[in-house]
């Protein structure tokens, strides 16, 4: 197909039994800009007078960062939000919605205990009770919307805040239907955290790694065999390393990748270098998602529009996307 031809929207490429699915959405990096502002000025964290057109400009990236890192040092704005339940609760409907008007249905929303309550100190239990009234809620308002959160354990915070959030995240199977590991690969690799992740996969809990992000595919190799990941969040350093892509294609081990995030933390130099069509090509199950809306400003369906329009993507090809989304989600697992 020409790429200038006229292209079927998403929700008309959905097979059959599919619904549109997003894995990768960071839901303490999702806030609307409204409400983080709203929250700010209430708690004096931002004064009064800021317009919300000047709040967009300092928190919305549109061009790259020097690095990764420079990049997770913006979200402390987005920290400062998690101070009470109701607002726990406020936000969770409300990133849950923006899934829903974007046309997702079965949406995986991830969260670090560790980052919400940094800067505000709000209790773990109180930020889920409040995150888990919110999508009630949203499930109340749609109810053909799948939602179900997903525990990060954040590597910057070290190896025993790591024990303690993976030790929480199972004590309350109800709310949260996978672990994840998130954070600096380069200054904390994956490798240190095998006795964080052995009591989760002990017990056969979900298991998402984010690897092969800003880190070499050794990283990939670690998240599968040493922390017993499902699914890798990111992985296109696999492109590097033939024999890992063949091994993730047999394993049936989906890519959660976020081409715009990779832009701008500068994990590739420009969007048409990307390499998820070259992978999603190799065999690879690959799902395209959003990472972090607030400060990314994208939808799972202009991902795919970049995947389309500037690196080839067919129609096909997004069918076997949006297929390895709804296959490889968490939620409904027993």
């Amino acid at each position: 197909m020409s790429l200038n031809a006229p292209r079927l929207s998403l929700k008309e490429l959905l097979p059959r039994g599919i619904v549109q699915t997003e894995l990768h959405r960071h839901l303490d990096v999702s806030i609307r800009a409204e409400t983080l502002l709203e929250i700010l000025k209430r708690e004096g964290k931002a004064p009064l007078e800021t317009r919300i057109e000047d709040f967009r400009e300092k928190t919305v990236l549109k061009s790259p960062m020097s690095d990764l890192p420079t990049v997770l040092n913006l979200f402390q704005t987005f920290q400062k939000a998690f101070v009470r339940a109701e607002d726990c609760a406020r936000i969770a409907f409300e990133v849950a919605e923006d899934c829903y008007r974007e046309g997702t249905r079965r949406a995986e929303l991830r969260w670090s205990p560790s980052f919400v309550s940094e800067f505000t100190a709000i209790p773990w239990e109180e930020a889920l009770e409040g995150f888990a009234d919110g999508l009630e809620k949203a499930r109340s308002h749609y109810p053909d919307l799948e939602v179900g959160f997903i525990g990060i354990v954040s590597r910057d915070y070290g190896i025993e805040a790591a024990k303690k959030t993976v030790q929480f995240v199972l004590k309350h199977p109800r709310q949260f239907i996978g672990l994840d590991l998130a954070g600096n690969e380069l200054q904390w690799p994956n490798h240190q955290f095998t006795e964080a992740f052995a009591p989760a996969r002990k017990a056969g809990f979900p298991i998402t790694i984010h690897a092969g992000e800003a880190s070499p595919p050794s990283e990939m190799w670690d998240a599968i065999d040493r922390l017993g990941a499902w699914r890798i969040g990111h992985g296109i350093a696999c492109i590097q390393d033939p024999l890992l892509m063949r091994e993730l294609a047999r394993k049936n081990i989906t890519l959660e990748v976020c081409l715009t995030s990779n832009w701008l933390t500068q994990c590739v130099p420009t969007i048409d270098a990307h390499p998820v069509v070259r992978i999603l090509r190799e065999g690879v199950p690959v799902s395209i998602n959003t990472d972090d809306p607030g400060v990314f400003a994208v939808t799972v369906e202009s991902e795919f529009d970049i995947c389309r329009t500037r690196l080839g993507m067919t129609d096909d090809e997004v069918r076997l996307a949006l297929s390895a989304a709804h296959q490889a989600s968490f939620i409904g697992r027993a």
